[in-house]
């Protein structure tokens, strides 16, 4: 098991084929509501602590599982504020989110995990110079979903601003206009 802390409020667990084993966790199965699921998931939340200081007991959490090569699979565990909220109403809510990249890889990257998540959202891509932009708008039902491409920052940089997105739409050139996570993860 690999530990990588990202800042105090996220983490990255790299998890091996024989690590998946020992927790009894798989990828394609794995559900956070199943109680065997959730004690793996806190043992490995303990060791992590032991290990890096990662403290995420008393805090919500969001976790993001992604399946990687040779059966293992990457887990991002994002804290949030405050504690969860039982009975909480589900709304939906629609979502803009803006990114920039340094290289077409990290673009690339990008686009084949979101792809693998089941993204379903609308996307474009754009270029300018020796920038990349990756624009995602989605549709959310429930409170931490506009969270769940946290990991996207590990690639890119978050802009935010109605601005922003202007500035992309007016100076950098189309690449994919729509469905950009659909074809660009196609060529990782």
């Amino acid at each position: 098991m690999e530990l990588i802390r990202i800042s105090d409020s996220k983490l990255k667990i790299v998890l091996s084929s024989a690590d998946m084993e020992q927790y009894g966790i798989r990828c394609d199965t794995a559900d956070y509501a199943n109680t065997e699921t959730r004690r793996a998931v806190w043992t490995i939340l303990d060791e992590a602590k032991k290990q890096t200081g990662f403290d995420a007991g008393g805090n919500r959490v969001y976790i993001q599982m992604y399946p990687s090569r040779g059966g293992g699979c990457e887990l991002y565990v994002t804290k949030r504020e405050g504690r969860a909220c039982v009975g909480a109403k589900d709304t939906q809510k629609s979502s803009l989110g803006m990114y920039r990249f340094s290289c077409l890889g990290h673009l690339l990257s990008v686009c084949s995990l979101l792809q693998k998540g089941g993204f379903l959202g609308e996307s474009s891509a754009y270029a300018e110079g020796e920038r990349y932009y990756l624009v995602l708008r989605e549709m959310h039902t429930h409170a931490d979903a506009a969270h769940k491409n946290a990991f996207i920052e590990e690639y890119g940089e978050r802009l935010s601003g109605s601005e922003r997105l202007s500035y992309i739409e007016e100076y950098a050139t189309p690449i994919l206009p729509s469905d950009a996570v659909g074809v660009l993860s196609s060529l990782r």
